[in-house]
């Protein structure tokens, strides 16, 4: 209450003191390290002092090489010997593509129409890997190899464990990319609590099952996690040192990049000593089960004949198998079954397949064996897995069959026939009408033919009227969407072909309003990755939709840095991307 107490007071005198507000405006530009690594969101601040507001956000030379990510703006008042002074803070998160020197600055401003500078300063980015160890930074990111050496598709387990000190939003993922190497997630991500450099860190792990389908040597890039930090780090001790400002609420996030250790995986291929002949390629370590039910039939009924394939390894590699054809059976196979499934341990699943076998005559019969083959990596050769053979006892049915004969002709040469003449041994107590003219004789319609008609037909006419009303409204609801979604690209590609004439916030406002009229959506804001998103739902092509967002961060970066050349080149190529989409999207 205290707390609170002097915080009112603290506003009260704000609002009460005498306006000696300091007309001098200064703009500065801060870096919060003059040195990182390509992975660092380094924290810029551009403070605006003598001013409670700006024309516009500012404009700062030098970041063509960055990507700029905002960090919000704020305000803050100051009193000093009765005077009060204000100012505003525009906060960006800037990370570097490639090392080297880089000069930032100046960023330049305008309050009331007038035009202020800061000074500038310079940033070296410089090689290595990850930004955060044991020894500095909020969160470390880890991957391990289960196998450096496979066989060709068999699964390795790849677990990335992301350890954290802070609290964290927003995280995301990026696994590498290699041609001929598939990532297959395995459950859900598992959070537990650990010990890291002697202080109590929260553990984030996810698996995945790596696939070599070619031989070869693959190296495995870093694997890289995206996070928003929030860290609450010792502040000095005064009026707002209060728990109730320890709430996440009130701390300041910031973007942060961390790497995994890079891998190399060699991929070997299968043996070609002890192939077993019609191997599907199946890799890993299974068995099979069967059973055959009723094992004791009659002539004409059916016995079902049940085979499961289980096992772990590249499980949709299981093969349908197929039951020999036997004298005196029919066999009718059932649509195979196939159920995956996955582990902490990786790739596991099932294959069901069911066969109805029909006996003709009775006897004793023999199922034969099936058998599978596959290749087990454990002990590097080929196995062979068979069921069992199952007996089958067929017995006679229990009726008898009955033998239909046709009647041969006559004496005469006419065919006999047990059909007998109708006799009539009676009439019905209701008068018989033996006319379809007796019906309806001497009625009202009978005289008046279009009456009837017409009755016959008000239904029809009915819900023929309301069905064309119920579309007619139905189009004039869609109609405008619909023309909006034909026109949209037609009006980015005219907007575009007008960029000398526009700025960067221009055309970043077409491409906006080209997303939301194309799909139907009422987005205030797209960034890249949102963008990249929505094209991918949609059916475009993932290459397609990154160009898209490509080019709208650069679009971004324009705004920020006030580059038109950059503006110019992005309206060149847009319109090409822009036609890819919309044939991509039908």
């Amino acid at each position: 209450m205290k707390t609170w107490g002097f915080l009112l007071a603290f506003l009260a005198g704000i609002m009460m003191a005498p306006l000696n507000v300091c007309a001098d405006v200064s703009v500065s530009l801060t870096l919060d390290r003059q040195e990182a690594l390509p992975s660092d969101a380094v924290r810029m601040v551009v403070s605006v002092s003598g001013a409670r507001k700006c024309d516009a956000p500012p404009v700062i030379d030098g970041l063509e090489d960055f990507r700029v990510t905002q960090g919000g703006s704020s305000s803050r008042v100051e009193i000093i010997n009765g005077a009060i002074r204000s100012g505003v803070d525009f906060t960006y998160y800037l990370t570097a593509s490639a090392p080297g020197t880089y000069p930032i600055g100046p960023a330049r401003i305008q309050v009331d129409g007038d035009a202020y500078e800061s000074n500038t300063a310079s940033l070296t980015i410089v090689k290595g890997g990850s930004s955060a160890s044991p020894e500095k930074g909020p969160a470390v990111l880890t991957a391990t190899l289960s196998s450096e050496k496979a066989y060709v598709e068999e699964p390795v387990l790849y677990t990335v464990r992301l350890y954290l000190r802070s609290r964290v939003s927003d995280i995301s993922l990026q696994l590498p990319e290699q041609d001929h190497l598939t990532f297959q997630q395995l459950g859900t991500p598992r959070e537990s609590q650990g010990v890291m450099d002697g202080r109590p860190c929260q553990i984030v792990e996810v698996s995945y099952a790596v696939m070599g389908l070619k031989e070869g040597n693959y190296p495995i890039a870093p694997a890289r996690m995206e996070m928003t930090v929030y860290d609450s780090g010792v502040r000095r001790r005064g009026f707002f040192d209060d728990p109730f400002f320890a709430d996440p609420f009130f701390r300041t996030g910031r973007p942060v990049t961390v790497s995994s250790e890079p891998h190399e995986l060699t991929v070997v291929p299968l043996p070609l000593k002890g192939r077993p002949e019609g191997y599907s390629g199946l890799v890993g370590s299974f068995s099979i089960v069967s059973e055959l039910k009723p094992a004791k039939i009659r002539a004409g009924e059916s016995a079902t004949l049940t085979v499961q394939v289980s096992g772990r390894g590249n499980v949709h590699r299981i093969p349908d198998l197929e039951l020999p054809a036997q004298e005196h059976i029919k066999i009718y196979a059932d649509q195979p079954v196939f159920a995956p499934g996955h582990d902490l341990k990786g790739l596991a699943g099932s294959k069901i397949m069911k066969w109805a076998v029909v006996p003709e005559l009775p006897g004793d019969y023999q199922i034969p064996p099936l058998s599978v083959s596959f290749f087990d990596p454990g002990a590097g050769e080929y196995r062979i897995i068979r069921t069992r053979e199952h007996p089958l006892a067929v017995v006679p049915g229990k009726g008898k069959m009955l033998m239909v004969k046709a009647q041969g002709p006559d004496k005469k040469g006419v065919r006999g026939t047990d059909k007998e003449t109708v006799q009539e041994i009676g009439r019905d107590i209701l008068p018989l009408h033996t006319s379809v003219s007796d019906v309806g004789a001497g009625s009202w319609l009978r005289e008046r033919p279009f009456v009837w008609t017409g009755i016959l037909l008000l239904p029809a006419l009915v819900y023929l009227a309301a069905f064309v009303g119920s579309r007619a409204r139905a189009r004039s609801v869609q109609a405008l969407p619909a023309q909006r979604a034909r026109k949209a690209a037609g009006t980015l590609v005219r907007q575009c072909r007008k960029i000398p004439d526009a700025d960067a916030e221009g055309l970043h406002g077409a491409v906006r309003d080209y997303v939301n009229n194309r799909f139907g959506l009422t987005l205030a804001s797209l960034t890249p990755a949102d963008a990249v998103a929505i094209l991918t739902s949609r059916g475009v092509h993932p290459d397609t939709a990154q160009r898209f967002g490509d080019a709208l961060q650069e679009m971004e970066d324009a705004i920020y840095a006030g580059t038109d050349r950059t503006t110019v080149k992005v309206a060149e190529i847009l319109p090409d991307v822009v036609r890819a989409i919309e044939r991509e999207i039908r």
